[in-house]
């Protein structure tokens, strides 16, 4: 019986985490080289752990990327550990602060209003690739020619973050970097976030990272989000009165259904745990996922519940020192936009029976979801 996952198209994931969690909360694969932490406290203790280390990129001397990507790697909070994290970390909570409040609700009329979507549409296309890129943009004042510019050249940053890149990636990345990181440098200059060029530096970095971030974390929680609203609204009564039923309804997306299902550490010192010993040099991957759903924590895991009074335990946001810095951001954009479109249609479904998913392995996203909305 298959007990890892190599195509999101083909395997019942749940069904995977849950026999684990029973059977093999700490294993080794040997196939992959690797160990992998499913239950919750084991993947709660790897997250806290000072001996587990995530992964750096090395950048090879002839790796053909340009200056200002090189830089980009190196100084990311997400990719780094130790005093370089916490630079990076403190960085980018400094140029989080600056993003303000933005109106989802315009900005939800406005993208369905340009892509002049009638009854029936791409969510994904619409609305999930484009609304939190949009938010953090108009957030920190970036606009116009600025903000069309990212918006339309993001996919192609995001493949900075591969570990192993191809001729065809370096050379996407090349191509758009470097306007980019102007952008975002002018932006931190205009924000007053610092006066010294290595800390404009540092913050310009660690803010094309949110960028990143947001491409795939972001659409992939809107999509669930969505997902979960529409057979919550089948059926039943929402109060749309309360903006805290929204919220609950993303966070208890984020811990069934959530958008990034693993994350990968090294150990650097020998750590025991659960009657075995990680080694330092050995990579462990984290199920965050399946943690989210280990009966040893939540009561009947798999029923989604907005009122379970610890959903919030969820792990998917990361714990510790690399704990995700836009968690609330995120949950608030995602609860705006449930809110928008629950207020502003009365009919509202899923035509779609069957979904395909992205390649990537790390995060489960759907590459098209249909939306009916009247």
């Amino acid at each position: 019986m298959n007990n890892t996952i190599s195509d999101w198209n083909q395997a019942d994931h749940i069904g995977i985490y849950t026999r684990q969690l029973k059977d093999n909360p700490l294993y080794y694969h040997r196939d992959s080289n690797m160990w992998i932490a499913y239950s919750y406290e084991y993947c709660r203790a790897l997250l806290l752990s000072d001996e587990a280390h995530v992964p750096e990129q090395v950048i090879p001397e002839n790796s053909g990327l340009s200056a200002k990507a090189r830089l980009l790697i190196t100084k990311l909070a997400r990719v780094s550990n130790d005093g370089q994290h916490e630079a990076s970390r403190q960085a980018a909570m400094l140029i989080h602060q600056k993003i303000f409040q933005v109106d989802v609700s315009k900005l939800m009329e406005s993208l369905l209003n340009s892509a002049n979507a009638g009854s029936s549409f791409d969510f994904v296309e619409t609305v999930a690739k484009r609304l939190p890129i949009l938010t953090i943009l108009r957030g920190l004042g970036i606009t116009g020619e600025d903000e069309a510019y990212i918006s339309a050249n993001l996919p192609a940053l995001t493949r900075v973050m591969l570990p192993a890149k191809t001729a065809e990636d370096i050379g996407l990345i090349n191509a758009v970097v470097d306007r980019i990181y102007d952008i975002a440098e002018k932006c931190v200059i205009a924000q007053n976030c610092s006066s010294e060029q290595e800390n404009v530096a540092l913050i310009t970095c660690n803010l094309i990272g949110l960028f990143i971030q947001c491409y795939d974390g972001g659409r992939g929680l809107l999509c669930n989000a969505l997902l979960n609203l529409a057979a919550l609204l089948d059926g039943h009564h929402l109060n749309t009165m309360d903006d805290s039923v929204f919220k609950k309804l993303v966070t208890e997306t984020l811990r069934l259904n959530p958008p990034v299902h693993n994350t990968r550490r090294v150990i650097v010192n020998d750590i025991s745990l659960g009657g075995e010993t990680l080694k330092a040099g050995e990579t462990v991957l984290i199920v965050l996922a399946a943690a989210n759903i280990d009966p040893a924590v939540f009561h009947d895991p798999l029923r989604f519940d907005i009122n379970r009074p610890n959903n919030d335990q969820h792990l998917t946001f990361g714990l510790g020192g690399h704990n995700c810095i836009a968690k609330y951001l995120s949950i608030g954009i995602a609860a705006d936009t449930c809110k928008f479109l629950t207020c502003n249609y009365q009919n509202m479904c899923i035509p779609q029976q069957e979904f395909s998913y992205e390649p990537q392995l790390n995060v489960r996203l759907v590459r098209r979801l249909m939306l009916s909305i009247r």
